[in-house]
């Protein structure tokens, strides 16, 4: 490879190709953490997004001793730390290259698909809500919850087997007129929603025997932890990370804290050990800022769980997943400025993809090394305007046929 550095042309074709394979990060996000990403007082370790309290109606002329205390509910964001290195000597500067094609596509894509997969591991189980199915019916059921809850746009990330999966049961993803960076892994749209591949979903697989230790399992105890909850359950098979869980009688709120018709779901951030399956914290005490409540409308308690049946959605089989949210749910931002004191830097962003290139020069030995970075923060800061899917692939019964 050529050794051409240094022009902000060639480094932005870096940040272009980023861009392209960033949608997850880019599209249907806000960037509202920008400002306090700058002062050296500020730690990108420990920034929290702040959910706003809501009161509680009250029905009546005569309302006294009904007022709420109105509760901040604070969100810890994820930092992430992506980088791309390579090595280069003096003798290839002497010859031309495609940057595009050679430099450009495969390290902007190696950076940003690092940092994708990174952040979607975090992200997953942070859905409040998941509709499980066959065919289109989760796709139209999503869009159908989002859209009673928010009339934000509504985009959804999807595995691209679920193209597929919707073709075969006689629907498609309309046409849509989407700008040039991201024709690539647009699918289309379908209802309100447009839909983009995302192939570091997970997906799973549903044994017989789960899907019967299911069907009869209940919940023998919920802890809540700061970092994760914890519900142990009665099933002896192991119950892979990416799955759904309801619980009966539990559903999830909307974005005031009110109750909705759809249960809320509780998605294993882990693979289960001896019935205990990790999910991401809910919040149960809030008045507008809980996103669960009991089917009576009283707050969920984590006592209140124990020896309640859990919902089985899932039966045998394989499922492919994919997470649909409203504008505003997720929070992007990267860092505009990095120190390298003994290196060449120069930075460039594309729809907020900052790539910023370091260069270092080790003359005795005559080799440049350089190195792609993004810092960001990435995650979804309001679970209650996002949602999960999970769609059996019934082809797999035609396919074995």
């Amino acid at each position: 490879m050529a050794n051409v550095w240094g022009t902000k042309k060639y480094n932005d074709l870096v940040a272009l190709r980023a861009a392209e394979v960033g949608s997850y990060l880019t599209i249907c996000s806000d960037s509202r953490l920008a400002d306090q990403l700058v002062g050296k007082r500020n730690d990108i370790n420990d920034m929290e997004f702040v959910v706003r309290d809501a009161g509680k109606y009250v029905k009546g002329k005569d309302i006294t001793g009904q007022s709420s205390n109105l509760v901040e509910r604070k969100v810890k964001m994820s930092s992430f730390y992506g980088n791309v290195m390579i090595d280069t000597d003096y003798v290839e500067a002497v010859t031309d290259v495609n940057w595009d094609k050679e430099i450009a596509i495969p390290n902007g894509k190696a950076l940003v698909e690092g940092l994708v997969q990174d952040v979607i591991d975090n992200d997953l189980g942070r859905q409040n809500t998941a509709f499980v199915g066959v065919g289109f019916l989760p796709l139209t059921k999503a869009d159908a919850f989002l859209r009673s809850i928010t009339s934000e746009e509504r985009h959804g990330f999807i595995d691209p087997q679920i193209d597929s999966i919707v073709s075969a049961a006689g629907k498609g993803f309309a046409p849509v007129d989407a700008e040039p960076l991201y024709k690539k892994g647009m699918l289309g749209k379908m209802g309100t929603v447009e839909y983009h591949e995302q192939q570091f979903l997970p997906s799973l697989e549903i044994s017989k025997d789960l899907e019967n230790a299911l069907s009869t399992a209940t919940v023998t105890s919920y802890t809540q932890g700061a970092t994760a909850d914890v519900i142990q359950t009665s099933v002896g098979e192991v119950i892979p990370k990416g799955t759904p869980l309801f619980i009966e009688g539990v559903y999830a709120t909307n974005l005031v804290g009110n109750k909705t018709s759809s249960l809320k779901a509780f998605i294993a951030i882990e693979d289960s050990v001896d019935g205990a399956v990790k999910v991401r914290p809910v919040d149960f005490a809030g008045q507008g800022t809980k996103e669960a409540i009991f089917a009576d409308k009283t707050n969920v308690t984590a006592a209140g769980l124990a020896n309640k049946k859990l919902v089985n959605g899932l039966k045998e089989g394989s499922y492919f997943c994919g997470i649909i949210r409203a504008k505003g749910a997720f929070e992007f931002d990267a860092l505009k400025k990095q120190d390298w004191s003994n290196a060449d830097l120069t930075s460039d962003s594309v729809e907020g993809v900052i790539v910023h290139t370091a260069r270092a020069v080790n003359v005795e030995a005559g080799t440049n090394k350089t190195r792609w970075a993004i810092v960001a923060l990435a995650q979804t800061v309001e679970p209650r305007a996002a949602t999960y899917v999970c769609i059996k692939d019934a082809t797999a019964n035609l396919m074995s046929m």
